[in-house]
This record gives structure tokens, C-alpha cells and sequence, in this order.
């Protein structure tokens, strides 16, 4: 009775699988997109391993150039935005050489403006996650002939690739905005 109950691993029959893409679907799935905003964005998921709330959410602002960091301070779901779910999620994820020349480009691109989103809608509105799926990496996807998988699988594929490439697991716990690395190890 006075036992805590413990937390559910996931519900009987939940057959959500995780699907990792290979560098070369990777570049496939770069090359399929014809629009650099959407070419960018992916790229910023599968080398940061945001959450595709806290990519929809980010602004010009959290983008630090110079110390070469994005800075996760907001996320955006079901049209509103929100603190990050716990405080390890509030953080700074290192960008690789190729992320901060590519962001640069689409800011200069955009004319994006430091209070400004990264990935707006066409009217300046966040984007809203359906329809970037539907119009946009979903046909991504099959005209790379990858399979379908979700949008989620992108921060799996950064998670999956940073331990292959023998990546310390205390870092990639703090990149993703995990509460342990036990959490990490446990996923990953």
C-alpha cells in the first residue's frame, strides 16, 4: 500500500517501432527537399536531436553563431508554446560546422530577424506540425524512397549516430534533454 506504484515502460500492444535512417538516407532525404527552409529544418533535427516542438518554437535569438549553441528555451505544440516539459530540457545543443553554415544561410535567406522564428509559417505563424509533415517531409520521404517514419525518428537517428561514433553518453543525455544517462542508455 504504501508502495509507489512504478512507471509504465509503455503500453501492451504499443508496436511504435524506432526507426533510425542511415547517413546515405540521410542525404537522400536532404536532396529530396526541394525548399531550403525545409532542407534546414530537418538538417537541424537530425543534428541536434531537438524535439520537433522545440525546433517549431525557435527563434533567431536562440541561435548563437559565435558560440556555435541553439538554445532551447520554448517549445510549441497543439498551436501554443510552452517551458520545455522539465528543466533538463531548458539547454544548450552544440551545432556541428555544417549546421551553423547552413542556419546562416537560411537566416540570410529568410531575412529572418532575431525575434523572429526560424521556421515560420508563410505568414510569420509558427508552423503547424501536421501540415509540415504532410506537405513536406512526408513526400520527402518517398520521393527519397525511404520508408515512412516520424518526425521523432530524426532525434533517434541523432542519439543513434552520436553513440556510434563512440560519443560520451553524459553529453548526449545533456544534447537531448534527458533527466539521467540512465534514460539515454535505457532508449538508446
Amino acid at each position: 500500500r504504501d508502495a509507489e506504484r512504478p512507471k509504465a515502460t509503455g503500453k501492451v500492444g504499443d508496436t511504435r517501432e524506432m526507426r533510425i535512417l542511415t547517413t546515405d538516407q540521410i542525404r537522400a532525404l536532404i536532396e529530396a527537399e526541394p525548399s531550403q527552409k525545409y532542407r534546414t529544418l530537418y538538417l537541424t533535427a537530425i543534428m541536434t536531436g531537438a524535439r520537433q516542438g522545440e525546433i517549431l518554437g525557435l527563434q533567431w535569438h536562440d541561435v548563437d553563431f559565435e558560440k556555435k549553441q541553439i538554445r532551447i528555451a520554448r517549445t510549441y505544440n497543439h498551436e501554443r508554446f510552452f517551458e520545455p516539459k522539465t528543466k533538463g530540457s531548458l539547454r544548450k545543443i552544440d551545432m556541428a560546422p555544417v549546421l551553423v553554415k547552413e542556419l546562416a544561410a537560411w537566416k540570410l535567406a529568410s531575412g529572418g530577424k532575431d525575434e523572429g522564428l526560424v521556421f515560420p509559417s508563410g505568414d510569420g505563424t509558427p508552423l503547424i506540425c501536421h501540415n509540415m509533415k504532410n506537405r513536406h517531409f512526408f513526400p520527402a520521404l518517398k520521393k527519397a524512397e525511404i520508408e515512412p517514419i516520424r518526425f521523432h525518428d530524426l532525434r533517434h537517428t541523432y542519439a543513434s549516430l552520436m553513440l556510434a561514433q563512440g560519443e560520451n553518453v553524459k553529453y548526449i543525455q545533456t544534447q537531448l534533454g534527458h533527466s539521467s544517462p540512465t534514460v539515454t542508455l535505457n532508449v538508446y
